[in-house]
């Protein structure tokens, strides 16, 4: 979309409840999934998403360590590798605050390792001011990781799953439908390679080669997208 940029900042302030608890806890993710300002302070819901369940226990018990920087902190759910929490912060203790006073509006917010990483919409005119305007913040610290051009909906196809399998011919696609039917990807293999040709009366060097293209194009695809929604994993 004509003059409005995405950005991705990579944030770090004192006496942040979130940073603070995800410093300490290097493989858990907090998704910040709604946050307001109610009178003087800032209610906060999260998504708390742990590499495994030691570190997800370890977070939660890590809590109580850290209610010097928040009001209250409620773990309101937990499911497997996940649980969502509630919060409510002094605002001073919060980036939020500041948002008000800068032109952006923020799309995304991911803690994790100690640092923010939000992602933002900016005006290409406002850019050179937003920067400027944080880097007058006291005792804020910022590192743009990324400015790219936002797409607009009718640059490629708004289906992500449309748009690999526009890319994937009708034969590759059979292929990889009947290998994955078959089990050909589970482990051990239900299917082996002369099995799969044989189904379709093509050498197992074309079958093959079927396999491999749709592999890369879904992989380097899925990877693309993966890299521009979550471009926090990139950093870390």
């Amino acid at each position: 979309m004509e003059g409005l940029k995405k950005v991705v900042l990579k944030l770090w302030h004192p006496g942040c409840w979130s940073i603070e608890t995800t410093k300490i806890n290097p493989e858990v993710y907090l998704f910040v999934e709604g946050a307001f300002k109610i009178g003087g302070e800032i209610r906060a819901n999260f998504k708390l998403v742990a590499e495994n369940y030691k570190s997800l226990k370890k977070y939660i018990s890590d809590i109580k360590k850290f209610e010097h920087l928040a009001k209250d902190v409620l773990v309101i759910g937990k499911s497997d590798l996940e649980a969502y929490i509630h919060g409510r912060f002094p605002t001073e203790s919060t980036f939020y605050e500041n948002v008000f006073s800068l032109e952006f509006m923020p799309t995304n917010i991911i803690i994790t390792k100690g640092h923010e990483y939000w992602t933002l919409l900016i005006y290409d005119e406002k850019l050179k001011e937003t920067f400027e305007k944080l880097g007058e913040m006291k005792d804020i610290e910022f590192e743009v990781l990324s400015v790219s051009r936002l797409k607009s909906l009718d640059e490629k196809p708004h289906d992500f799953i449309e748009e690999i399998s526009s890319n994937l011919s009708i034969k590759q696609k059979k292929v990889l439908l009947e290998a994955y039917k078959n089990g050909y990807f589970d482990w051990p293999r239900r299917m082996n390679l002369n099995e799969l040709s044989e189904r379709f009366g093509i050498a197992k060097s074309t079958c093959l080669h079927h396999i491999r293209t749709a592999e890369q194009k879904i992989l380097k695809r899925f990877v693309e997208e993966i890299k521009e929604r979550e471009s926090y994993l990139s950093d870390i």
